[in-house]
């Protein structure tokens, strides 16, 4: 589109990558190399960047057969992940989970609030934010508390303001990738409520005008890609400088804003040193907003039923509701829409024990949170902590197990994805997950909680700062299952 004229040419190594990729079934030296030459990136560059994607392919006819080693599906009965060398394949509401194409059923929408409602017609909340100007309308998302729902919550507003005062154009950049085992909220968005995010996107493009748009989707995500693609499409002159939807080649790495912009710039996926923040110099060094898909879909509902569904006298409840990806050992699998300050409890319960068996455990917050006991089940799903030793509400992802479950082969599984998603930047990361998983795998816990210390207080971003949460949640509350 006309946005990409002006962006350098290896932006488009990406997007390349994937045609060569979707064309020939694999990756070859050939083509990277001839690629590379095309977007003047240079060839080592090229191959350490290509090689860093986990969703290619750089051998004919490979491939994990459609298998998936996620915990949703191996707490269901699959093979765990060392077993069967398959990624999770982020279809954790039909675990376990064997090939198919990657959507999402209408029917695994549990419980709809306003932005799961059925999708809306029409441009009234664009009309509504176009007409009051962009400081009018900033000032509305800070006084509704509009916070990213991609784990960090942090204020939309504030955010904004940081890149507008930049006083340069600036890029927004929609995180779509949803890499993390246990969560699927974005994708049933942009499958089946494209018009809900498309509309909350054409609000932030028209207050912060930005030189460029890009929403980065995961690349094995086709439905949802198409779905999006399709209203965007006939949205006409909504998004008067276009839209750029780019795919993703996979990495739980790349929820961290600065490794995913790094992947659009046809570099290695991998976090960078901060400060500059990426609004003060991210995409191509512009000020750049990165937001969540869920997030962008709020504003859609913000600009047309206005600040009240989004305030609540009690602070932990504020800011409107939640999508919740419940997955594992549960009747009902799927996506809940719920209020910030749902008690866990009230969750679990819509989600219904799966063959008779009591809950156990939940991993609250995927790999980068942590276990909970069913002792603590009253904890309330806010932003932030919801237990010191490490669970979160993050992103939203609950995978489930029960009393049947293998819970010290569940820990065991979040620190191999761990150490398996390890970019390899940083030392402490890089060395030491895959010891944590040696010493998991062979009872050897002497000096653990030193390594663990090690790993999370050096890492360079949230994948290993926030690695040790599983492990130390599970061995404070069932430390004999460690001993």
């Amino acid at each position: 589109m006309s946005q990409v004229a002006g962006l350098p040419l290896r932006f488009r190594f990406l997007p390349l990558l994937h045609e060569a990729h979707t064309r020939d079934g694999w990756l070859s030296r050939e083509a990277v190399e001839t690629i590379a030459r095309q977007v003047r990136i240079p060839l080592a560059e090229a191959w350490e960047a290509a090689t860093s994607f986990p969703e290619f392919r750089f051998a004919a006819g490979g491939g994990d057969g459609g298998g998936c080693g996620g915990l949703s599906c191996v707490v269901n009965g699959a093979p765990p992940s060392e077993s069967v060398h398959a990624r999770c394949r982020f279809r954790c509401f039909e675990a376990p989970v064997s090939g198919g194409e990657d959507d999402f059923p209408e029917e695994m929408i549990r419980l709809a609030g306003r932005l799961l409602a059925p999708d809306i017609t029409g441009w009234d909340g664009l009309r509504a934010a176009s007409s009051m100007g962009s400081a009018r309308a900033l000032d509305m998302i800070d006084r509704a508390g509009i916070r990213g729902r991609g784990g960090a919550y942090f204020p939309a507003a504030r955010k904004w303001r940081a890149a507008l005062g930049q006083g340069r154009p600036l890029a927004l950049v929609i995180n779509a990738e949803e890499g993390e085992p246990g969560v699927f909220k974005d994708r049933a968005v942009l499958c089946r409520r494209p018009r809900r995010f498309v509309e909350g996107l054409a609000i932030a493009v028209s207050v912060l005008r930005p030189a460029v748009t890009v929403i980065f989707i995961n690349g094995e995500a086709a439905p949802a890609r198409r779905s999006v693609e399709t209203v965007i499409a006939g949205a006409g002159e909504v998004f008067p400088g276009g839209v750029e939807v780019v795919p993703g080649g996979g990495g739980y790495v790349l929820g961290e804003e600065t490794t995913l912009l790094n992947a659009l710039e046809g570099r290695k996926p991998a976090p960078r040193l901060r400060p500059p923040y990426p609004v003060e110099s991210g995409l191509f060094g512009m000020p750049t907003v990165v937001n969540n898909v869920e997030t962008i879909a709020n504003l859609s509902i913000l600009f047309r039923e206005g600040e009240a569904p989004f305030l609540d006298p009690d602070p932990a409840a504020a800011g409107g509701s939640k999508l919740f990806s419940v997955s594992g050992r549960v009747a009902r699998p799927g996506l809940y829409e719920m209020p910030l300050g749902t008690p866990l409890r009230v969750l679990l319960a819509a989600a219904g024990e799966k063959d008779g068996a009591a809950f156990a455990a939940v991993l609250a917050g995927g790999p980068s949170g942590g276990f909970l006991p069913a002792s603590e089940f009253h904890r309330r799903l806010v932003p932030g902590l919801l237990h010191p030793t490490g669970a979160v509400t993050g992103s939203g992802g609950m995978v489930v197990l029960d009393t049947t479950s293998d819970l010290r082969a569940a820990v065991l599984e979040t620190a191999r994805f761990n150490a398996r998603e390890s970019c390899g930047k940083c030392t402490p990361c890089r060395e030491g997950l895959p010891r944590v998983v040696e010493s998991l795998a062979e009872g050897h816990t002497e000096g653990l909680d030193d390594l663990l210390e090690v790993v999370g207080a050096a890492s360079l971003c949230g994948l290993g700062q926030m690695a040790p949460g599983p492990i130390r949640s599970a061995r404070h509350f069932w430390p004999e299952l460690f001993s």
